[in-house]
């Protein structure tokens, strides 16, 4: 029996340093029906010759050099080019390193669900240094993914994600011109239309360095410390509604019920300070740990978010 397709995509930029440990791990998988679909976002450095060598060596790697979109909008238009007919979508940064299994771990997970439904799978990931020497694991979610916390928070990593075909149909209907990142969005997505499978085991060695776009915080207090930091920060903190109200503004009209009704209210009823303190109280969305929870409900109160 045939393998089902799994596409990669991956946006690079000035990812000189680190770029060709993380394709020699992509090329190393053992899962055997793997395509490479990498976009350049306009490096200036060695990477468009790096590319070029593997795309030149590699029949399975392809390459497409754009000009520079940012990451998310970089992701976006890799997800438009991806291959409508693959099977299944994998995310990936161009400073990682992948185990050998990752991809095959992750078809397996997937392949436990009907095909006919939005399928998101994700996992932790093993932190490292530049040298790839281990730093720790990253948390565990402890409430578990949901549509209810995906509205606030993000737990879906963007290197980890695998999406099957129904997913990329239901994401490619309208490319946000708001979200948080790419990552994001789809864990909105398919929470609502579908399943997030969430895998404790890690599959991927994130490297940890001074120009990771988005990562880590080596010990708990940085941690918190860059929370409360980005919480108090207004700008980001309205683009947490605004992407709500994107969400519904290209999903409203088809989503379950229960789900509108679960949006409807995370909008609308946090007009008021009274609406503001009884949503709040309510727990209805979440985040993951304790005191990032407690920190959303007062922010929520005095409509930080």
């Amino acid at each position: 029996m045939k393998e089902s397709k799994v596409q990669v995509l991956l946006s690079t930029y000035n990812g000189e340093k680190y770029l060709e440990e993380q394709l020699n791990s992509l090329l190393a998988q053992d899962y055997p029906n793997v395509e490479i679909l990498i976009r350049d976002d306009g490096s200036s450095d060695d990477t468009l010759a790096i590319l070029e060598k593997y795309a030149g060596h590699y029949p399975n790697v392809k390459v497409i050099y754009g000009k520079n979109l940012g990451v998310i909008q970089s992701f976006f238009e890799l997800l438009r080019l991806s291959l409508p007919e693959a099977e299944y979508i994998a995310f990936c940064d161009q400073d990682d390193v992948w185990e050998k299994d990752k991809i095959s771990r992750a078809v397996r997970f997937l392949e436990q669900y009907s095909a006919d439904v939005p399928l998101l799978y994700c996992s932790r990931v093993t932190l490292v240094d530049e040298n790839l020497s281990i730093i720790r694991r990253s948390q565990i979610p402890k409430r578990g993914p949901s549509f209810e916390n995906a509205l606030v928070q993000d737990i879906a990593t963007g290197c980890t994600i695998v999406i099957n075909r129904i997913s990329r149909e239901l994401l490619m209907k309208e490319i946000p011109k708001i979200a948080l990142m790419h990552d994001w969005w789809m864990y909105l997505v398919v929470s609502a239309f579908g399943n997030v499978v969430y895998d404790v085991e890690p599959r991927i060695l994130y490297r940890q360095h001074s120009s990771n776009v988005t990562g880590y915080k080596k010990n708990t207090i940085a941690r918190w410390l860059a929370i409360i930091q980005i919480f108090l920060k207004r700008g980001r903190l309205c683009l947490v509604t605004e992407q709500a109200n994107e969400f519904r503004r290209i999903y409203g009209s088809l989503l379950p019920e229960e789900k509108k009704v679960v949006l409807d209210r995370f909008i609308d009823e946090r007009k008021s300070l009274v609406g503001r303190l009884r949503y709040a109280l309510s727990g209805e969305v979440y985040h993951q740990s304790m005191v990032s929870d407690i920190i959303l409900r007062l922010l929520i109160i005095i409509n930080r978010v």
